[in-house]
């Protein structure tokens, strides 16, 4: 019997990372759908942006957010195994995920010292509505514009 839950136990795991994986595909795709569409609309009014296809810059605070997470997760590891009473065997299990994301704090310190505070210009392109109809309408912004 302990066999069949640990068989099933697995089938679901490779299940729900299967379908992680899928789903982050999709917004990928959805994503990628999306900017083509922004393009062809700026073509059909006879506006080439080049900043379009190189899309916008990262601003790096991924690695920020990946690393509070991982030192969440390392806390809250640590202090279910206080709770379970088994810190002496599991303290690593809570304290690979603590220290992966104070590396990641640190690399994003160290990375925004190093490269600095670049302002971007924004949104290349903006959809609005015209003051007298309903169709969107196109604005480009130069790097004048505010």
């Amino acid at each position: 019997m302990y066999a069949f839950f640990s068989f099933l136990t697995a089938l679901i795991s490779i299940g729900a990372g299967v379908l992680m994986i899928m789903l982050i595909m999709k917004g990928i795709n959805r994503s990628q759908e999306l900017k083509q569409q922004m393009y062809m609309k700026t073509l059909e009014k006879g506006i080439y942006d080049y900043r379009l296809i190189e899309g916008k810059k990262s601003s790096g605070t991924a690695v920020l957010g990946w690393g509070i997470f991982f030192i969440g997760v390392g806390i809250a590891l640590l202090f279910s195994f206080i709770a379970l009473g088994i810190i002496d065997s599991a303290l690593a299990g809570s304290l690979v995920p603590f220290f992966v994301g104070l590396g990641l704090i640190i690399y994003y310190a160290i990375r925004r010292k190093i490269v600095g505070d670049e302002k971007q210009n924004g949104e290349p392109v903006t959809f609005s509505p015209p003051k007298g109809g309903t169709d969107a309408s196109v604005r480009v912004m130069s790097g004048n514009d505010e």
